[in-house]
C-alpha cells in the first residue's frame, strides 16, 4: 500500500498504488518530482490550478510515458460504471467523502456483491485501507458521469516538460496580476470564499506544498506569512480590502522568486 505523504496527494498516491499492481515501485513524492510538479501551473477559464490539483492524464503522463505507461481517461455514465470496471485491471476515480469533497480511490476487484477500492490515505490515518461498496452504495458517492482513469503499457517515450514549465511562468505572472487586482478592490465574504480556491489556493496552499517538496524554505516562509494574514483576514463577515490586510510586497516578492526558480530549472 502506498500512502499520501503531502497535502492533497490522494491521486498521486493512487497512481503509485496502480503502478504497484504492474510491479512498479514508486510513491507520490517521486511521481511529483519526476514530472516536475513544483514548477507547473495551469489556468482553466478563470481558475488557476497548481501542484496536487493537476490531476488530469496529460499531467500524469509526463511521469508515465518515459517509464513505458500511459494514462487514459474515459467519461462513464454512472449506470454503466460497474460494467466498465468489470473489464479492467484497475482504475482511479473520485468518490464523494463529504458533500462537494471528492477523494481519489483505486478500483481493484469485485468480491461477491461488493466493489473493492484502495483508499489512498495518510499512513497514520485510522481510515480503512480498503473501501468496499455495493453497487447502490457506490452510486450514492458518484456524479451522474464519472471520469475513470486507467493505465496501459506503451513504448517508453521522451516527453516535453519544458514547454509546460515555460507556460507556467506566464500563468504564474497572470496569477500575480489577478491577485493584486483582486486585493485592491473591496470584496464581500462570498467573493472572498470563491477566490480562496480559484485564486489564492494555487500559490498560498498548493504552492507552499510544492516548495516544501523541493526544500525551498525561503520562498515558502514568505508565502506562509501571507497565508496566515489571509486566513486571519477572512474570518469576519464584513467586506474587506485585502490590500490593507495582506503584505502584498512580500507576496509579490515570493511570486517573483518562484518565477525565477522555474527559469533557473529551465536554464533560462
Amino acid at each position: 500500500m502506498k500512502y499520501m505523504t503531502f497535502n492533497s496527494s490522494c491521486s498521486f498516491a493512487g497512481l503509485a498504488n496502480m503502478l504497484s499492481l504492474y510491479d512498479v515501485d514508486t510513491d507520490d513524492k517521486t511521481i511529483a518530482r519526476k514530472m516536475r510538479l513544483p514548477f507547473l501551473f495551469s489556468k482553466i477559464e478563470d481558475s488557476y490550478i497548481a501542484g496536487p490539483m493537476l490531476q488530469e492524464a496529460k499531467w500524469f503522463n509526463l511521469f508515465l510515458k518515459p517509464i513505458g505507461f500511459q494514462m487514459s481517461e474515459k467519461e462513464v455514465e454512472v449506470e454503466q460504471l460497474c460494467s466498465y470496471l468489470s473489464n479492467i485491471k484497475c482504475a482511479m476515480l473520485g468518490i464523494y467523502i463529504k458533500p462537494m469533497i471528492k477523494h481519489a480511490v483505486i478500483y481493484t476487484r469485485k468480491l461477491n456483491d461488493k466493489y473493492c477500492f484502495l483508499n489512498n490515505k495518510w499512513e497514520n490515518s485510522d481510515e480503512e485501507e480498503t473501501i468496499m461498496m455495493t453497487e447502490e452504495e457506490l452510486f450514492e458517492r458518484l456524479d451522474l458521469t464519472t471520469t475513470v482513469a486507467t493505465l496501459s503499457r506503451v513504448e517508453p517515450e521522451v516527453v516535453d516538460i519544458k514547454s509546460s514549465m515555460k507556460n507556467s511562468i506566464s500563468v504564474l505572472n497572470s496569477l500575480q496580476n489577478d491577485i493584486n487586482t483582486f486585493c485592491n478592490i473591496t470584496r464581500n465574504p462570498e467573493e472572498l470564499r470563491v477566490a480562496m480556491n480559484f485564486l489564492f489556493r494555487p500559490i498560498l496552499l498548493d504552492g507552499i506544498t510544492m516548495l516544501e517538496l523541493i526544500n525551498q524554505d525561503e520562498i515558502c516562509n514568505k508565502l506562509k506569512y501571507v497565508q496566515k494574514e489571509l486566513l486571519g483576514a477572512i474570518k469576519g463577515t464584513e467586506s474587506i480590502l485585502l490590500s490593507k490586510k495582506l503584505s502584498l510586497p512580500i507576496l509579490n516578492n515570493a511570486i517573483d522568486d518562484y518565477v525565477n526558480l522555474i527559469k533557473k530549472n529551465l536554464n533560462l
